[in-house]
């Protein structure tokens, strides 16, 4: 989270001690896609978290990982989410939140190298230009979220974005190949 000093650190995420953001998505379909980022819902399944959150000019940038009991309940989530968001391309969604948008929600191509985890990005742009970016990741009995607030006009460019996935996919598989077997 960020510092009164401004400065970013990681913090552990308790489920059951997070204030949720008032709120709602419509139409109601779509809100799955924005209860972890906006709307401060994690899943109910999650365990346990981390997160951290950096400022960038007007930008913002966080990014956090819940973790769940088993791989099973991760992917539970996870296939609930690409279910919705099937659902919700290219459709128009309202966020009655903050940061208040409404504007048409959109896929965002990835380009995966052929051992990436699975993952999913989407962005909702409004008229004005800004944008929510989501990029989610699922890894083993976890999932991580990335979520960008872009407040300026122009076309997305999530190459940014997936580097940071990439990178973090990289540290866990780092991790994991720490364990013995």
């Amino acid at each position: 989270m960020v510092r009164h000093d401004g400065t970013s650190e990681a913090s552990v995420i308790n489920p059951r001690r997070i204030s949720e953001q008032d709120g709602y998505i419509l139409p109601a379909a779509c809100e799955p896609l924005f209860e972890a980022t906006v709307l401060n819902r994690p899943p109910k399944e999650a365990l346990d978290g981390v997160g951290t959150f950096w400022e960038l000019d007007r930008s913002a940038v966080s990014l956090f990982t819940y973790r769940f009991h088993d791989v099973a309940s991760a992917d539970r989530e996870y296939q609930r989410l690409t279910a919705v968001l099937d659902n919700c391309r290219d459709v128009p969604v309202q966020v009655h939140a903050r940061p208040a948008s409404r504007g048409m929600l959109t896929i965002t191509p990835l380009i995966l190298d052929s051992h990436a985890p699975p993952q999913i990005a989407y962005v909702l742009t409004t008229n004005d230009g800004t944008k929510l970016a989501v990029h989610v990741l699922t890894f083993n009995n976890t999932i991580s979220w990335q979520f960008r607030y872009e407040p300026v006009p122009g076309a997305y460019q999530p190459l940014t974005a997936q580097r940071v996935m990439d990178s973090l996919t990289d540290q866990m598989r780092a991790v994991q190949d720490l364990i013995p077997r």
